[in-house]
């Protein structure tokens, strides 16, 4: 009995042996399996390889080849000064770039090349503020892909200067443009070129940390500051300002627009000018705004939520993107004001200041608004009824066209077929009518047939006695002789 239960145990650890060995082999093909499924992963989704660029030349003629000599296959480009259109030579071909303007350009080759050549114009070459260049299309998140500006815009966004669209109106972008879909456009008053370059640098950083993809424009008024209203009237043109705010309307056909406050926020006299320029280009525009709001506007107040998790944004909140946004204006963080929805200065308070589709129900500035993306859908959907009802419409027709040829061809083919019963039937009778005639004439025949063989045979018999009664009477005269 002992000895088999010492049999027993052995027999029971060698089994949990051979067990931990299977464990410990399906364990690393399992481990081996999963390293391997992980490394086509990050192969098929790695992102391009940046490499490091080599640039030589200057002026008009600058080329840029990577330090390894790899092939590149984009290459992002930021320009010292406003973009004009020129040429980019690669191995393979010449394309043509700068159709839109962008100060921060990205460029996605064709076809990978070992260098690449900018033909840039001859009197007054752009020249470079900085480059980076990419094995491929892959690119960081941080690579501005830019759009250009949309053809009509959801919201209109009308700033006196770059940053004041965040620090006033920083929750508008992530909040109505990435989160809901809306097409919105910023507009600037003022441009820096002229003070402080930088700063369109700092605009575009800002607006891209912010969600927006449409490429700003922006007005030709330069930055000089002005102390309240009256100073900013003797500074600037409030009617070119206003001719501007109503080009862009009239380009755009925003459905809302959104702007500063009369008071300037904190009494700053060309924010307030700049709402008395929207407002009076509200009146003149020939498109017809359904609805603007100005920022601190104390009437049909709106208060936006921006402390909400936005699924578009990685889960951060409007705020937390503004924030993030105005930190990319690094010239201008030493300012006493900052990105909040509490202070007075509050991003998130607005008031509605026209409307011609209602006051707000919702507390949106979408409310009693159609996105123009979904009336584009909604009109694609209507054309396609129509050209889909069309379409059963000209098959209906074709059908009864065919339809009709048919029934005309029956009907002839039932009148030929009538015409050659009708035909076959006269024929038959006239057959009948025939035949009887032949018959008719057949027994005339017979009879006159019989008639002449009579009336010959009569002649025959008469001869033959008139012959017989001559050689008699012959014979006769003969005999008397």
């Amino acid at each position: 009995m002992q000895t088999i239960a010492i049999q027993y145990i052995k027999n029971n650890e060698e089994c949990q042996k051979r067990n931990r060995t299977l464990y410990h082999i399906i364990k690393a093909v399992l481990a081996l399996m999963l390293g391997f499924v992980l490394l086509l992963f990050n192969d098929t989704h790695a992102s391009a390889k940046e490499l490091t660029a080599n640039i030589s030349g200057k002026g008009s003629s600058i080329t840029v080849t990577s330090k390894d000599g790899s092939p590149i296959g984009s290459i992002y480009v930021k320009w010292n000064k406003a973009v004009k259109p020129y040429e980019l030579i690669t191995d393979t071909e010449t394309l043509s770039c700068g159709e839109y303007g962008f100060l921060h350009e990205f460029i996605a080759l064709d076809n990978p090349s070992t260098a690449v050549t900018f033909s840039l114009p001859a009197e007054d070459p752009m020249g470079i503020y900085s480059l980076r260049i990419f094995t491929d299309n892959d690119v960081p998140a941080d690579v501005q892909i830019w759009q250009p500006p949309c053809e009509r815009a959801d919201i209109l966004l009308v700033s006196a200067h770059s940053d004041d669209e965040i620090l006033f109106m920083g929750g508008i972008i992530p909040t109505y443009g990435v989160q809901q879909g809306a097409r919105v456009q910023v507009a600037y008053m003022t441009e820096f070129w002229t003070t402080t370059p930088v700063r369109e640098h700092e605009k575009l950083d800002g607006l891209w940390e912010d969600g927006l993809r449409y490429y700003p424009v922006c007005g030709n008024f330069k930055d000089v500051y002005a102390e309240n209203l009256a100073d900013a009237e003797k500074k600037y043109d409030l009617d070119a300002m206003t001719a501007y705010v109503a080009e862009i309307i009239d380009r755009f056909q925003p459905q809302v627009v959104v702007t500063h406050d009369f008071n300037g926020e904190y009494g700053h006299g060309f924010h307030m000018l700049t709402a008395k320029a929207v407002a009076a280009a509200l009146e003149t525009a020939t498109f017809d705004v359904p609805k603007a709001y100005f920022h601190l506007y104390p009437e049909n107040k709106l208060h936006m939520e921006l402390n909400v998790p936005l699924s578009s944004m990685e889960g951060r909140t409007a705020l937390d993107v503004a924030k993030a946004a105005y930190l990319q204006h690094k010239s201008q963080q030493w300012c006493w004001f900052y990105v909040s929805d509490t202070y007075k200065y509050s991003c998130a308070d607005f008031g509605l200041y026209k409307t011609t589709v209602g006051v707000d129900e919702e507390p949106s500035m979408l409310d009693h608004i159609t996105l123009y993306a979904e009336q584009e859908r909604l009109e694609a959907e209507r054309l396609e009824a129509l050209r889909l009802e069309e379409e059963r419409r000209e098959k209906e027709r074709q059908e009864q066209a065919l339809q009709a040829k048919v029934d005309a061809i029956r009907s002839d083919i039932e009148r030929q077929q009538k015409e050659a019963e009708d035909s076959l039937l006269s024929a038959s009778r006239e057959l009948e009518q025939i035949e009887q005639d032949l018959k008719a004439a057949r027994t005339r025949t017979a009879i006159l047939m019989i008639g002449c063989s009579i009336l010959l045979l009569l002649c025959i018999v008469y001869l033959i006695r008139y012959f017989s009664r001559s050689r008699r009477r012959q014979r006769e005269w003969d005999e008397e002789e």
